[in-house]
């Protein structure tokens, strides 16, 4: 019963790193946006950034995962 409530715990802190993620990736994308704006960056730069910033969010999001299923597995065996 204990193992269970910690795997809801652990399953909500994935969520909250989830949404920590994409705040930080929105962020980013504003201040990309911004900076094409003001003609720092050129169209193709924005989009590369763009490109990269959802790769790093991917690679990101795969470790949570990764380590929400080790801990899970870890709490239930």
């Amino acid at each position: 019963e204990r193992r269970t409530e910690l795997v809801k715990i652990a399953k909500q802190k994935l969520e909250e790193a989830r949404t920590s993620v994409r705040q930080a990736r929105d962020e980013s994308w504003k201040e990309i946006q911004e900076r094409e704006r003001e003609g720092t960056l050129t169209e193709d730069d924005k989009f590369a950034l763009k490109e990269d910033l959802q790769e790093r969010v991917d690679k990101t999001n795969g470790a949570l995962e990764a380590a929400f299923d080790a801990k899970e597995t870890e709490m239930t065996s």
